[in-house]
């Protein structure tokens, strides 16, 4: 395919979209379909958002601080393995004055060749809950425990979220959020104490607290949208879960 660019690609993974010489751009680079087959109008802007968000992050982060830990760990070389095989670092995409982080494990084989978060068959379910239960109207960010990807998607290993840590918790420093959503046993474990053999279920529906400097951040975990895909009847614990931490956030904004 020639002549295209991420914004697109990401559109066509997700959304199934042939684009046609009818598409044209805006000066925002954000993508206007004139073919009335597309998903709705507020679909193409969740995606725009999203969109939008990802390149911010990987181009132009304007909090100078993660712009400093973003150059940082394109530089890190800690993880041999992960270094050997990572074709870019995943950082981060979204608002950066945040009142929801969602907190994965660690990027895939799509988020590895695009550069950011969730934009896989993960993301894809992820970005349908994120409209389902208009979180749009609140400023949320998404990143991962692991800024590399473990070859052949396997899980973490406790060194490399180890090494991945500084970067981790410095990130969520400046992001600052008022509530984390953890998706996964592994993204929900680098917040909070967990023995990993322990049945995730058992973090559901109730809240933790994460020590993020000197201010206690309410912790929801739920099931990662990876997990979700393959076990499809779960998918109406993680509307539980959403339902759950949407009326927490409620409560410590003032909704």
């Amino acid at each position: 395919m020639k002549n295209i660019n991420i914004t697109e690609e990401y559109f066509l993974q997700h959304n199934k979209i042939k684009f046609s010489d009818t598409m044209h751009k805006d000066k925002n680079k954000k993508i206007i379909l004139k073919n009335k087959k597309s998903n709705t109008n507020k679909k193409i802007d969740t995606i725009n958002k999203i969109n939008d968000n990802a390149n911010n992050n990987n181009n132009e982060i304007k909090n100078e601080e993660l712009k400093e830990i973003y150059l940082e760990v394109k530089q890190c070389m800690k993880c041999e393995q992960l270094c050997k095989t990572r074709l870019n670092v995943v950082f981060g995409r979204g608002d950066e004055n945040p009142d929801i982080v969602f907190v994965g494990e660690a990027p895939g084989a799509d988020e590895d060749r695009l550069g950011f978060p969730f934009v896989g068959r993960a993301g894809k379910l992820l970005d349908k809950w994120i409209e389902e239960f208009k979180i749009n109207k609140y400023n949320f960010y998404i990143m991962n425990a692991l800024k590399c990807r473990p070859p052949e998607n396997r899980d973490p290993l406790p060194e490399e979220k180890i090494n991945c840590r500084n970067f981790f918790t410095r990130q969520l420093e400046i992001l600052n959020p008022k509530i984390i959503c953890a998706l996964g046993r592994h993204g929900f474990g680098n917040l909070i104490e967990f023995d990993l053999k322990m049945p995730f279920g058992k973090a559901r529906s109730k809240i933790h607290y994460y020590k993020n400097k000197d201010k206690e951040v309410p912790v929801i975990a739920t099931y990662h949208p990876a997990y979700v895909l393959r076990n499809q009847k779960e998918e109406v614990k993680v509307i539980e879960d959403f339902k759950f931490m949407l009326k927490e956030l409620n409560n410590i904004i003032g909704e």
